[in-house]
């Protein structure tokens, strides 16, 4: 004769369900522990070997700091870490760790201190996308607060170029010619500049722009004496530096 079996209630399921524990659950616990000790383990040695390194590949960064005069870019400080792993035969470098030591010699080397050093700069980080929707005065604006963290004041002229003095003396003048449009930049845009450049008996020259260069641009700019900044290197900058709230306003 056939046993019949009472129906398990809703109410026992769920006083089984509580119950109910992995069979493994402390052999994963105690895995899980031992592989985020060895992951800390690991970390402390890439730092540690990224510190007895790092003095090694300073000179060249600060070499490439001074040359351009712009934060390194995300491209740039990839091939600071492949540099590092390749020279001293790394197998990983720490990023978040290099990234720190990167920007604590930008700030030394370019002239401007951490956001967090100012405490009553209550500004914002503004992005080279925020930059894509400003029209040409905003974007000069911008540019006017950004140069002011680094002792320049000035004026924008009209909505594409200002004319900047240092704090120093009126010897150190700037003049920057700004495009706000993503586009490439050519020869003809270049040309404009260089023509200014010689009317306002400017030294220091600099193009800016949200896009990019046009072979052409570089060459002629570089006999010129003309530095160009391209969308790469504003935003490392901008990444950088906190501006004021009201930066595209006054």
């Amino acid at each position: 004769m056939k046993t019949l079996k009472r129906r398990e209630s809703a109410g026992e399921r769920r006083e089984r369900a509580k119950s109910f524990s992995w069979p493994n659950e402390t052999v994963m616990t105690r895995g899980l522990v031992r592989n985020l000790g060895y992951f800390e383990e690991m970390q402390r040695l890439r730092r540690q070997l990224l510190d007895q390194y790092w003095p090694k590949i300073e000179p060249v960064v600060t070499r490439l700091l001074e040359k351009q005069r712009t934060p390194l870019t995300q491209v740039q400080i990839e091939a600071v870490s492949a540099l590092i792993a390749e020279t001293f035969h790394l197998a990983k470098v720490d990023r978040i760790y290099l990234d720190m030591l990167i920007k604590r010699l930008e700030a030394r080397v370019l002239g401007y201190g951490p956001a967090s050093e100012s405490p009553e700069d209550t500004g914002r980080y503004i992005t080279i996308s925020d930059c894509e929707f400003m029209t040409p005065l905003q974007f000069c604006r911008v540019i006017r607060h950004l140069f002011a963290k680094f002792g320049y004041q000035g004026a924008c002229e009209g909505e594409t170029w200002l004319e900047l003095h240092h704090s120093s003396g009126a010897s150190q003048r700037i003049l920057a010619y700004l495009e706000v449009k993503n586009r490439i930049v050519h020869e003809a845009d270049i040309t404009q500049l260089i023509s200014l450049k010689k009317q306002k008996a400017v030294e220091r020259a600099l193009f800016i722009t949200v896009g990019t260069y046009g072979s052409e641009s570089w060459d002629l700019a570089t006999q010129q004496g003309i530095e160009l900044w391209d969308g790469h290197q504003l935003a490392a900058l901008l990444d950088r530096v906190r501006l004021p709230a009201g930066a595209m306003l006054d």
